[in-house]
């Protein structure tokens, strides 16, 4: 198992460079509070799901009614079909990329307006053709969300204005980071076995969190109209089952983006050394550090930004300054950086805790996480690469998502009030099995620009001329 040696308060010092993975000792874990508390949530998460399957049934008058058990129950197939449809785009997307990432890339900036109205319009007409007549409140929901991919569009055309000159450092990154993939092909076996641990985890929750809804009655009104009344309890256990669920995921991604930290950072530091392990031995040190060292920090930057970092994105700006000075107050460092992905690709090459990192960090000048960037060049090239990485994610799961919507508010046992679900199920589906291969790439993105920042602390830099050029825009 790899060791480092490490100073957990200190900040990067001039001329640092990661070690080496060697076999020795393992080092000391860090924040292990949070990895046991998720795995006591997860504890309480299956045994709940226990004691409700021993307390409810399935009777042929709950069949009969809309409730969202059945409509979980009759998407399925659909489901499984989405499922299906994101491996296929997820391995078509990852042989252009690996084939011919450049004229890729150019086709889908052109692409992604076309396609964006197109998934504005298709659920717009689908939510005057249901049973209905279109006047329930789903339907009415169908036609406000339709609107977001027609603002995702103006945002696109907009920002890819912007950032035209940058355009050509964004593809550069994102070759950059096929370049390492490459050369670490055992990368792609960790993305794959991530990618196969959560869908299981994935089916095995929906039929958990389906179960969640049988806790109620049917209720047979004078008309002879059979409906389903929830127990006041299972929408709070409902959002209890989504916050783990959303937890998980993050732990599962945490894991595999401090796995492909260590092993880019091994690749940019130290791959002119003679007598280099195998790709495969390097993924499985980073790997076993990620489930053993680095457990609790994974587990507590998950929480954080679940917790924390989107609420504030979603509030008003009085109210995220109102929580902001709360939480800068709990927690002892910068409240953006301590939530930022970079923070934990960082903490895993520097060996720190959570926080120590977010501090150290947020000093270094091309990573500036503050307001104000001083780089925005930088910036702009690298926020681009990823946007483009994660083009095909979002529109995947934006069409897969309202794809299984309209089916199951059409379709699924003449129609269901309650198809949103559905959708969001099959968005979900669309977002993670995309992130086996955008995901993976996005991460090495993200630990080739911490790599980068940290070499050129001091001026120094030099250990990788193609992350000089396009991340700092050096001849």
């Amino acid at each position: 198992m790899p060791r480092r040696t490490s100073n957990a308060d200190r900040d990067v010092a001039e001329g640092f460079v990661p070690p080496r993975l060697t076999n020795h000792a393992p080092l000391q874990s860090q924040d292990t509070f949070w990895s046991k508390f998720y795995i006591l949530s997860m504890c309480a998460l299956f045994a709940t799901s226990f004691v409700i399957w021993l307390e409810t049934e399935v009777t042929k008058s709950i069949s009969l009614t809309d409730s969202i058990y059945t409509v979980v129950g009759g998407s399925v197939s659909i489901l499984a079909l989405d499922t299906i449809l994101a491996i296929i785009i997820s391995i078509v997307w990852f042989l252009l990329l690996k084939l011919c990432v450049r004229p890729a890339l150019y086709i889908l900036v052109i692409s992604i307006p076309f396609v964006l109205l197109s998934l504005t319009m298709y659920p717009l007409i689908m939510s005057y053709r249901d049973s209905w007549g279109g006047n329930t409140t789903q339907d009415r929901a169908m036609r406000w969300t339709s609107l977001v991919p027609a603002l995702m569009g103006v945002f696109w055309i907009w920002f890819a204005v912007r950032s035209r000159s940058a355009l050509g450092r964004a593809i550069g990154i994102v070759q950059l980071a096929c370049k390492i993939l490459g050369e670490n092909p055992s990368l792609i076996v960790l993305s794959m076995g991530t990618l196969v641990s959560f869908i299981a985890f994935t089916w095995a929750w929906f039929g958990m969190f389906a179960r969640v809804f049988l806790k109620g009655k049917v209720v047979v009104g004078t008309s002879g109209i059979s409906t389903w009344i929830l127990d006041q309890n299972s929408w709070a256990l409902g959002a209890w089952y989504i916050l783990m669920y959303l937890w998980s995921w993050g732990v599962f991604s945490g894991v595999q983006r401090v796995a492909t930290s260590e092993t880019v950072s091994q690749w940019y530091f130290h791959r002119h050394v003679q007598g280099q392990p195998s790709s495969m031995a390097v993924v499985s040190a980073s790997l076993s550090q990620a489930g053993t060292t680095f457990s609790g920090t994974i587990c507590f930057a998950s929480f954080l930004a679940l917790i924390i970092r989107l609420p504030i994105l979603l509030l008003p700006r009085r109210v995220m300054a109102i929580v902001q000075t709360f939480f800068f107050n709990l927690i002892p460092g910068p409240l953006f950086a301590i939530t930022n992905p970079l923070t934990l690709s960082y903490a895993a090459m520097t060996v720190q805790s959570l926080v120590p990192s977010s501090r150290g960090i947020s000093n270094l000048r091309f990573i500036d996480l503050g307001t104000h960037s001083s780089y925005q060049n930088s910036w702009t090239a690298y926020r681009l690469s990823k946007l483009l990485l994660s083009s095909a994610r979002a529109l995947t799961a934006l069409a897969l998502g309202f794809g299984a919507w309209v089916h199951a508010a059409q379709d699924v046992n003449g129609g269901s009030l309650y198809g949103y679900i559905v959708g969001m199920m099959g968005g979900a589906i669309g977002w993670v099995v995309l992130g086996a291969t955008e995901g993976n790439l996005s991460m090495i993105v993200d630990s080739a620009f911490v790599a980068f920042a940290i070499d050129q602390v001091g001026n120094h830099g030099g250990h990788c001329r193609e992350a000089d050029m396009q991340f700092g825009g050096f001849e």
